[in-house]
């Protein structure tokens, strides 16, 4: 059988020293240096396929404008 009196002694006098977290707002500073951070080292998936979509369309269009330089510089 299971001591939970016992179990909660001990946990109470055995605990991390935590306390309640004090968040704040960030300042309008700080979330502009974040916002342009993540931005400058992140892409949008959906938007660059779509991109990447669109040149394949226009290269099927006109195929002699499909030269190899273009399709390593879309691939990257």
């Amino acid at each position: 059988m299971v001591d939970w009196n016992g179990l909660y002694k001990w946990s109470m006098e055995h605990h991390d020293g935590t306390t309640p977290s004090n968040f704040k707002a960030m300042s309008k500073e700080d979330r502009d240096w974040l916002e342009e951070a993540l931005k400058a080292h992140t892409f949008n998936d959906t938007d660059r396929l779509t991109e990447l979509v669109n040149q394949l369309k226009a290269w099927g269009a006109q195929p002699s404008e499909a030269t190899e330089e273009s399709k390593q510089a879309a691939a990257m």
